[in-house]
């Protein structure tokens, strides 16, 4: 009975807080308008969790905002990484508030003595969240980084065959840039558009091993910078030398991935497993009842 008792009140406090913010759309429009719906889907609920992020005890702080920030600057490349970050904020306050509220219902339907069967999935639900959205963009940078380490050797190689071959390095990034797609060649891209926009060779290359977040690339890209001061000569037998060592390199990261990928299966199987016994529980349960 005690624990129907909380989650009521719990369960209000969320409806009225759901309905607030959703009242206060228009106040929110001009964040959630420009949001790419590929990346931020259900966006028009959004507001609801910008409404409680401005409650001091849903402020977005400490080491998550830390790492939501920068990550937000890694997959956005620009200088609006505060207002990304604090939009996956808002859309975790989103879901984990409807969550609440829904899984409140639910634990006022059941029969007393139960009432652990929907909390444990409020816990559980929010905990996916929590994965989902905040670990997003971390994931998106991680996933990007090792797409960009195994193509990396590839983009050299061609790099170093247009140099070689008396193109110059701006011009020889463009076509390699333009030549394929990929996430290697996306950031590559970026430089490009950089380099369009004003930004000096070398600083756009700076950009681009930062953006990559790999420690190989950002390596290359200031050995790149440092070759680019000696000439177009010394520019091509660098690029070549760093061929072969690269593609050695491209196979140990791939082995990394495939043991990444395996590791983070623990947590879907984990969530599975704890929802299978929460099941098992309430049959359980019920079969004592009767």
């Amino acid at each position: 009975m005690l624990i129907k008792l909380v989650c009521l009140i719990i369960g209000t406090i969320c409806v009225v807080l759901v309905i607030i913010g959703s009242a206060n759309g228009n106040r929110y429009s001009e964040y959630i308008r420009p949001l790419p719906e590929k990346d931020f889907p259900y966006k028009e609920f959004y507001s609801i969790g910008w409404f409680l992020s401005e409650i001091p005890i849903f402020r977005l702080r400490g080491k998550v905002a830390e790492n939501l920030k920068k990550s937000a600057k890694l997959v956005w490349a620009n200088d609006y990484s505060d207002f990304y970050a604090a939009t996956a904020w808002a859309q975790f306050l989103t879901a984990a508030t409807v969550t609440v509220c829904f899984g409140c219902v639910l634990t006022a339907l059941f029969p007393a003595g139960m009432e652990i069967i929907p909390v444990g999935f409020i816990v559980l639900a929010i905990a996916a969240e929590w994965n989902l959205i905040i670990s997003k963009m971390k994931e998106q940078v991680e996933k990007r980084t090792v797409s960009s380490e195994i193509e990396f050797p590839n983009m050299v190689f061609k790099l170093s065959l247009l140099i070689n071959s008396g193109m110059i390095l701006r011009d020889a990034w463009f076509q390699v840039a333009n030549g394929k797609e990929g996430a290697l060649y996306d950031l590559m891209r970026i430089g490009c558009e950089d380099m369009t926009n004003g930004y000096s060779d070398a600083e756009a290359i700076e950009k681009f091993g930062v953006l990559s977040d790999s420690n190989e690339i950002k390596k290359f890209a200031s050995s790149l910078i440092q070759g680019m001061e000696k000439g177009n000569s010394d520019l091509g037998s660098f690029l070549l030398s760093q061929t072969s060592e690269l593609l050695a390199h491209k196979r140990q990261v791939a082995l990394q991935a495939g043991e990444k990928a395996a590791g983070k299966l623990i947590i879907p199987v984990g969530i599975t497993f704890a929802g299978i016994l929460l099941i098992i529980m309430a049959a359980t349960m019920q079969g004592m009842t009767f």
